[in-house]
């Protein structure tokens, strides 16, 4: 598709855009008094709903909702929510295996109920699901019951949702999307193996678990960060928990770039991602407020601001 086809898409998100929380706004809600004056400065602003769940999945909706109505039909919108497609398939194959209630855990927006995922994994039959969860959800589910290793069974989903969306970006021939594929698997495999050794965790295990296996990555700690720090020596990886916030912010970093264009897709991709981390922020102080925590403990889980 060409990236003149974009231009009116483009514009119209850039106003939608406009309209984000500043850095300024984050603020003010912070030092806000309260979870009631918080969601009073969400609403101002123009947030709909009344308990703070409601606000935040009202808000992160309609901006899809809007992507979809300006875009191109053929406009890969569908990959920037396989994160969530994935993460509805292992809460429902584990709740339907366990026989356990797995609604109030499902991320929307999403590209398939989870209603019908779970009808095609109760009935064995994947038909209905999508092809990036068709082939996916049969063997996770063969893995599980024959294992009942939870943990095997999330690696396995996992990995095949980072190759999903990378196949996807390239199918859609969309430069922005692949090279986002691409830093993400990396930084995944980084954290995975990070965790692996603070484990303890056999090579073989860590390799099955690695969406690009290499053998720095398969050993030590110090190992392992060595690895980190020859590829990225800005990385913060005084802890596990210091690195995830930077990979996170690498991740932002990267999204970021594509605001200045005016052409193409990879804006509107960049303003999606960019409302996932502005929701991802409010949720974590509006919980912070609803428990009646301090701002350092806020600013301490707060990742950089999209705007």
């Amino acid at each position: 598709m060409k990236d003149i086809e974009y231009v009116y898409a483009v514009s119209y998100i850039k106003t939608l855009e406009n309209k984000m929380l500043s850095r300024s706004d984050m603020q003010t809600l912070i030092v806000s008094d309260g979870i009631a004056s918080a969601k009073r400065f969400l609403k101002e602003r123009g947030w709909v709903g009344e308990s703070s769940e409601e606000l935040l999945k009202n808000e992160l909706e309609s901006a899809w909702i809007k992507a979809y109505e300006v875009c191109p039909k053929e406009a890969p919108i569908d990959l920037i929510l396989y994160e969530n497609d994935f993460h509805n398939l292992k809460t429902v194959l584990k709740a339907s295996v366990q026989n356990e209630k797995w609604e109030k855990m499902i991320l929307s927006p999403y590209t398939i109920a989870p209603e019908i995922i779970e009808k095609a994994i109760k009935s064995k039959s994947y038909d209905e699901l999508p092809e990036h969860l068709k082939t996916v959800a049969r063997e996770a589910y063969k893995l599980l019951t024959s294992t009942m290793d939870g943990q095997l069974a999330e690696i396995f989903i996992d990995k095949a949702e980072h190759l999903a969306f990378l196949e996807g970006a390239k199918q859609a021939k969309s430069e922005f999307l692949t090279g986002l594929a691409e830093l993400l698997i990396e930084l995944t495999d980084y954290k995975t193996a990070w965790r692996c050794a603070l484990g303890k965790k056999p090579k073989d295990f860590v390799k099955n678990a690695l969406i690009n296996p290499k053998e720095a990555l398969t050993d030590t700690k110090n190992t392992v960060i060595e690895e980190i720090k020859k590829n990225y020596p800005d990385a913060d990886t005084e802890t596990i928990g210091a690195f995830e916030k930077w990979c996170d912010n690498k991740k932002l970093s990267y999204i970021k770039k594509a605001k200045a264009e005016s052409f193409g897709f990879a804006p509107i991709a960049a303003f999606l991602i960019g409302k996932i981390y502005e929701i991802k922020a409010v949720r974590i102080i509006l919980t912070c407020k609803e428990n009646g925590w301090g701002e350092e403990i806020i600013k301490e889980r707060l990742r950089d601001s999209y705007v």
